[in-house]
């Protein structure tokens, strides 16, 4: 039988979402082991707390967008479009102080392993290019506290980068595929790049046009609204 789908259902305790606001809090998971407090769904990376009289929750970016759950600056009440407008800009920042900290961490752990150029690189970039991703990834699964590598961006829009995954070996193309999302496999798949063993749909040859925009915002984006002080953050990287 087909696997059936998560069915993103609010839970009957939480009552009207406008009854509830936004602490501003961020819990940054790199384990993806978190859960949403509104629709149940697990596997989360990044949840945001809210509260209901002395009630707290942490909820997933999908019920973030789909509940108008109220959100208070300095005394104001904003719309819901602009209470989302305003956490795009500490997600973003929250996901690139967890992905540096990742980085320092396998400096610190491994110090033989020459990161000083990923480092520079994801700093200008907010990405991993495919060679920088495998690096990366090899150290960090010696870390004793596991980090999802799921939680980088690799780049694999430009033709240049595809054919830099095409250059790893078997073990590195390995280790990077992970955190890749569907649509980047597909096509690497389409070219003859996925890992041996991996199971991939079929796919029609690629006509090496360049992938669209990634799937995470721009970590640079600011926040729309007047900043808060720095907000809360539970980070577990």
């Amino acid at each position: 039988m087909p696997m059936s789908r998560f069915r993103y259902t609010l839970n009957e305790a939480v009552g009207d979402p406008k009854a509830w606001f936004y602490t501003w809090a961020i819990a940054d998971d790199v384990t993806l082991a978190s859960s949403c407090g509104f629709c149940g769904q697990e596997h989360q990376r990044l949840t945001y707390e809210v509260a209901c009289g002395d009630v707290t929750l942490w909820i997933c970016q999908r019920c973030v967008g789909r509940y108008p759950v109220s959100g208070v600056i300095d005394g104001d009440r904003f719309d819901p479009p602009s209470v989302r407008a305003y956490i795009h800009g500490l997600t973003a920042r929250q996901k690139q102080r967890t992905c540096s900290e990742a980085i320092r961490k396998v400096q610190a752990a491994l110090p033989d392993l020459q990161l000083s150029e990923i480092v520079v690189y994801f700093e200008r970039n907010l990405q991993l290019s495919p060679l920088h991703a495998a690096t990366l990834f090899t150290g960090m699964a010696h870390l004793d506290e596991p980090i999802d590598p799921r939680i980088f961006e690799v780049q694999t829009r430009s033709i240049a980068h595809q054919d830099e995954f095409g250059t790893l070996d078997e073990k590195e193309r390995a280790v990077v595929w992970p955190a890749l999302t569907p649509q980047q496999r597909r096509r690497l798949a389409s070219l003859g790049f996925a890992p041996g063993g991996t199971r991939t749909r079929r796919s029609r040859p690629s006509d090496r046009r360049e992938l669209p925009a990634p799937r995470m915002p721009a970590l640079s984006e600011p926040a729309m609204l007047d900043p808060l002080s720095e907000p809360a953050a539970k980070s577990t990287a």
